[in-house]
């Protein structure tokens, strides 16, 4: 398993097949993304179906040999001036990082409890490396192992009796919880992850002052943390959450955007969760061809283990999301978000990335309405979320608007403050300006624009483009919308008839005449403008090599294209039926001026769009 994510040799032909661009002269490319591109990188958290996995942990007294390896808390320190002494150990699965380029990683805890006389005095512990092999349920005081170097931390909420003091979990945004500590264990990941170390991963050890009270403060050194076992509310209220379990988190190939995919295969997994569920996917562009051995290094659905317990948000019918977007915190703070719409359950909503746990906004769309089939969303600044639905089973394709106070946790309401109607509506994306509002219909590109003082559209009309026809002079039916990052101009259209770019301004031709596919100069020619609109000057042909696409996007560091298509693209799922469906178990990466792979981390994998983890508007 070693080496898994560092950038390999070319990929191996049963992985991934890569083909040339064929030589033709292109007007200047889009501007190219400037230093602060709002893409993130891969950011793993330990988890039952993530890169990263928690093994084992457990505590030692110095009294007794039990065994605690299936207890809810971990002890830390001495309770008694000495007379019982606590130290505790964990250990984490990183081997299938071994090669990473390892930026930053925490050891994330919840303190769930300190000694009255500690509360708000920032009590020592100590985090270590071990250095010998141990197992959690025969590991004592006496037969503890060996340690390594040490890193000193401070901490002192957790005491439920004490004012001013007590720790208090956030019901909806764990990651805000005051009870939640960091420690920066950087160089351990590294010493474990380095390729061909010399230092094996044995785990870590916690462990507090362990003699008397100091005699000035009255500061005993004594915590509870929550265990890698979450309990019931009977035991503890803290550590009944899984946000509270012990976790590794870690940034890595820095510079590497991670893409997003939804995947309506769900494979089961060791230990019983889920048995087998549909998730969204995270996945390193470093080196695509370590996808079959890496596979997705962060899942996520809105189910109670990810802190969306209200079940009236229908998450148990989640089909691994329909459209999925990073974006600035805007109204929620300084932080990023996830914003993501699932057509299958009915589910919108604005989760806190990266913690990937709670939820700040959320609603069920699926309601005595019917809007039928949810396709795209998005999060404007203010905290509003516009829909998109292409309409399904007799009811017409349009956009929905909803206001921040519509997904309040807890009081949520999916009725529409305004619809706007248009056929086959499938995508959406706001502007950083907090006005203009794009949506992809099946056959045009609709300006609207939203007014924050009254939190509604101007008008249900706005501006329409109208697509170019494909080369038969039939509508091109798009599917979706991606701003081209770095480029506060142009958009991504992705459709049947293929791939394009559109220009907001229309300032300039963008179309070249020797170009032979979608969309044609005589197409582009019908439309006022259209010359100037619908733009073929993105560096690779081969971005538009692909009918039937379901998604298109570039990331703005390696201005790399990412597609997915379905149908008779020749990537799509075969159905029982011996069909193509409209999902792939491929992704294609279109390099900037040539060249073009597929890969795949599973050919089981059902996926309908491909986004770039990109925390930005434009």
């Amino acid at each position: 398993m070693s080496l898994l994510l560092t950038q390999g040799p070319a990929p191996d032909p049963g992985t991934a097949r890569a083909e040339s661009a064929p030589a033709r002269t292109l007007r200047a490319a889009p501007a190219a993304a400037t230093a602060d591109t709002g893409a993130v990188s891969p950011f793993a958290q330990s988890g039952p179906r993530n890169l990263i996995k928690r093994l084992q942990d457990t505590y030692v007294s110095s009294t007794d040999d039990a065994d605690r390896s299936q207890g809810h808390l971990l002890h830390v320190g001495t309770p008694d001036a000495g007379a019982t002494k606590y130290r505790s150990f964990l250990q984490f699965d990183v081997s299938r990082l071994t090669g990473a380029n390892i930026n930053r990683a925490y050891l994330r805890m919840y303190n769930s409890f300190v000694a009255a006389p500690d509360c708000g005095q920032n009590s020592w512990y100590g985090v270590y490396r071990v250095t010998e092999p141990w197992n959690q349920s025969t590991i004592t005081w006496a037969n503890q192992p060996a340690v390594g170097e040490g890193i000193g931390s401070w901490f002192g909420v957790g005491h439920p009796n004490v004012a001013d003091c007590e720790d208090q979990p956030d019901r909806y945004l764990p990651d805000q919880s005051q009870g939640i500590v960091r420690v920066d264990v950087t160089d351990m990941v590294k010493g474990w992850t380095r390729a061909g170390t010399t230092t094996p991963n044995y785990g870590i050890r916690l462990s507090g002052r362990e003699g008397a009270p100091d005699a000035a403060t009255g500061v005993t050194g004594y915590h509870d943390f929550c265990s890698m076992n979450p309990t019931g509310a009977t035991q503890d209220r803290a550590c009944t959450k899984s946000y509270f379990t012990p976790t590794l988190e870690v940034e890595f190939n820095a510079g590497s955007t991670p893409l997003i995919t939804g995947n309506e295969y769900g494979p089961p997994y060791a230990g019983g969760y889920p048995a087998a569920e549909e998730t969204l996917e995270f996945l390193d562009s470093a080196n695509p061809s370590v996808w079959e051995a890496s596979k997705p290094y962060q899942r996520w659905l809105p189910d109670a283990y990810h802190s969306v317990e209200d079940t009236t948000l229908n998450g148990a019918n989640w089909k691994g999301g329909t459209s999925h977007k990073l974006r600035p915190g805007g109204s929620y703070g300084s932080g990023k978000v996830l914003v993501t719409g699932d057509g299958g359950s009915g589910f919108i909503g604005v989760v806190p990335y990266p913690a990937l746990s709670g939820y700040h906004w959320a609603i069920n769309v699926k309601g005595a309405n019917k809007p039928g089939d949810l396709h795209g969303v998005d999060l404007l600044p203010d905290g509003s979320v516009v829909a998109a639905f292409a309409g399904a089973d007799g009811v017409p394709g349009k956009v929905e608007l909803y206001t921040k106070e519509q997904g309040k946790p807890g009081d949520w309401s999916g009725t529409p403050v305004q619809t706007i109607p248009l056929n086959s509506a499938h995508e959406v994306v706001a502007d950083a300006n907090g006005k203009d509002v794009w949506v992809l219909g099946g056959l045009e590109l609709r300006k609207l624009t939203y007014d924050p003082a009254t939190k509604r559209f101007a008008n249900t009309t706005g501006t329409s483009y109208p697509l170019p026809k494909n080369p038969k002079g039939e509508g091109a039916w798009g599917h979706d919308l991606t701003p081209v990052y770095g480029n506060p101009d142009r958009f991504w259209v992705g459709a049947n008839a293929g791939a394009v770019q559109f220009s907001k301004s229309g300032a300039a031709d963008c179309h070249s005449d020797t170009y032979a596919k979608w969309p044609t100069l005589a197409a582009v020619q019908e439309i006022p403008n259209g010359a100037n609109r619908w733009c073929t000057d993105y560096g690779n042909d081969l971005a538009n090599s692909r009918t039937m696409l379901n998604s298109v996007g570039s990331d703005p560091v390696s201005q790399r294209v990412a597609t997915t298509c379905s149908k008779d693209c020749g990537l799509a799922n075969i159905g029982s039926d011996g069909k193509a469906t409209y999902t792939t178990s491929w992704i294609e990466i279109v390099g900037r001026t040539d060249g073009k792979e597929q890969y795949r981390w599973s050919e089981n994998s059902k996926h309908y769009k491909a986004t770039w983890a990109v925390a930005a508007y434009k």
